[in-house]
């Protein structure tokens, strides 16, 4: 009976034992879970967890910042905000500091800019229309933009030929250096010069908007006579009030520096410079002198904008006045219409008393610093009669 009792008793004890080995052996585990957890939650805390958007692709040249691509900040915030630079192509790191408790941490992600978008070729019109004869500067009127603000080259591919009249097609392309290429076609009808063209609209060979209209040219909104271009008979009543100021200034400002400028010429009407074409045709066949007076319809001095100052001798070029003139009539909108090196642009002999009022802007461009540019020249047109 004791022999049992002491089994009993030692098999109670040891039960009791495995028991708080296990309760301890629990409590360790509980406790290692807790260090555990404590540990992972400091972990977390001190570490940053930023939800990035899945697609970090951006345009070039486009603004952006950090923010766009931070869909959320798990354990901090955004202290600043900063921009990304997107002027080059490739993948760019961007750096954020953010806020996690009490500190201040650097965070680094990275960011693609790409280039898949073509230039964009711009034009006036889809539809040409120019002159028979006039070589086209094609990129005079064509640019291309490109999203990466590079200079993009324009190319042209089929062929021109300005002596064939009718439609032809051309094809602009422009590729940037991404490798994105557009293209544009563009339409160019070649219309015969002749003396009736009636009403249309034509770009010069220098890429300038010209209009006939009620029988005038118009380049750029400047009034252009000359030889292949007229005015109809009935066109003109007088010196136009623009040129009339700018005359009475400019010979106002000659006056001040002791010169004395006035007009041997002004409006010529139609009928006047067919009575005057006439009487040179007649010294001319006589053979007393050249035929240098142009048909009736092709005077500038109908167009009331146009005077003929102090002589009609070339000799006028050498005196005191005729220097001053050549060398400031732009100040006040007027032009050295015919140059002395300009005869075969303008198809008109040298006058070197005769100017043209176009206003101050166009008068200084052709001035060219004493190198007169004509208006054919500047324009792009011809100038020589079509019968």
């Amino acid at each position: 009976m004791f022999q049992r009792n002491k089994y009993i008793f030692s098999y109670e004890k040891k039960r009791q034992a495995a028991a708080k080995k296990r309760v301890l052996t629990v409590i360790l585990i509980v406790f290692a879970v807790i260090v555990a957890l404590i540990a992972a939650l400091a972990l977390y805390n001190s570490t940053i967890h930023i939800d990035l958007a899945q697609n970090r692709n951006i345009q070039v040249n486009t603004e952006a910042s950090a923010k766009d691509f931070i869909e959320g900040i798990g354990n901090g915030r955004l202290v600043e905000d900063v921009p990304i630079d997107t002027s080059t192509v490739g993948k760019k790191d961007v750096t954020v500091k953010i806020k996690v408790g009490e500190e201040i941490r650097d965070y680094t992600f990275n960011v693609n800019v790409i280039d898949n978008q073509a230039p964009s070729i711009t034009v006036s019109s889809e539809h040409w229309n120019v002159l028979e004869g006039t070589p086209l500067e094609y990129m005079s009127n064509a640019e291309a933009t490109d999203n990466s603000g590079e200079e993009i080259n324009v190319t042209v591919e089929g062929e021109y030929n300005p002596n064939v009249t009718g439609e032809q097609t051309l094809t602009l392309t422009a590729t940037d250096s991404s490798g994105n290429t557009s293209q544009q076609n563009i339409a160019i009808n070649v219309i015969e010069i002749t003396s009736d063209m009636g009403d249309m609209t034509f770009l010069t060979n220098k890429g300038n908007n010209a209009e006939i209209k009620d029988g005038v040219l118009y380049v750029d909104g400047i009034i252009v006579v000359n030889k292949t271009f007229g005015l109809p008979e009935n066109y003109g009543s007088g010196l136009e009030a623009p040129a009339i100021e700018a005359m009475r200034k400019m010979f106002a400002a000659a006056s001040s520096e002791g010169l004395y400028l006035d007009t041997v010429t002004e409006y010529r009407s139609y009928n006047e410079q067919a009575d005057l074409f006439e009487y040179w045709s007649v010294v001319a066949r006589e053979g007393e002198d050249t035929m240098s007076t142009v048909k009736p319809g092709h005077s500038e001095h109908q167009t009331g904008l146009a005077i003929d100052v102090n002589s009609t001798s070339t000799s006028f070029a050498d005196s005191a006045e005729g220097v001053w003139l050549a060398s400031n009539c732009q100040k006040y909108g007027f032009i050295m219409r015919y140059p002395k090196d300009k005869v075969e642009v303008t198809g008109c002999a040298w006058e070197p008393w005769h100017v043209r009022y176009v206003g101050t802007e166009l008068a200084e461009k052709l001035y060219n610093g004493g190198n007169w540019i004509t208006l054919e020249e500047y324009f792009g047109l011809p100038s020589e009669y079509l019968d």
